[in-house]
C-alpha cells in the first residue's frame, strides 16, 4: 500500500509498505508499548524517572518502527528527527498504524474530520 510521508520533511512524498506478518507484528508491539506509556503517564503514583525512561524507550521504538517500515536510510531518519515535533511524530505514527490495520487514506481523513468535530478546543 502507498503511504503519504509528505509531512516528514523528506524529498520523497510517499512510501510503499507491504503489510507482512512481521510489519503487522511490529505495529502491534509498538501499540502495546504506547498504551503502556499512556497508562504510566496517567498514573499519579508513577515514578518521574520511570516515566522519562519509558518515554525515551517509546520514542526510540517509534523511530525504529518508522525506519524499518518506510525503509528510511539513517540520513533520512535524521532528517525526520530534525524536521518534526513530538506531536507530529506521534500523529504520523497513528496514521501509519491505522493504515497498516487496513484503513484507507479516505477513511483516515474521515476519522480526522470526525475527531476535529468532537474536539471542543477546535
Amino acid at each position: 500500500m502507498k503511504i503519504s510521508i509528505a509531512k516528514l520533511g523528506l524529498k520523497k512524498k510517499s512510501a510503499e509498505v507491504k503489510t507482512t506478518v512481521n510489519v503487522v507484528n511490529e505495529a502491534t508491539s509498538l501499540q502495546i508499548l504506547m498504551l503502556k506509556m499512556n497508562k504510566l503517564q496517567l498514573d499519579s503514583d508513577s515514578n518521574p524517572l520511570e516515566v522519562m525512561e519509558q518515554s525515551q524507550k517509546a520514542i526510540t521504538a517509534m523511530t525504529s518502527f518508522l525506519q524499518a517500515v518506510l525503509k528510511l536510510s539513517e540520513k533520512e531518519l535524521d532528517t525526520v528527527m530534525n524536521a518534526v515535533t513530538m506531536e507530529e511524530l506521534s500523529d504520523f505514527i497513528s496514521y501509519v498504524l491505522a493504515r497498516i490495520q487496513g484503513l484507507t487514506e479516505e477513511q483516515w481523513q474521515q476519522t480526522l474530520k470526525e475527531n476535529e468535530e468532537d474536539d471542543p478546543k477546535k
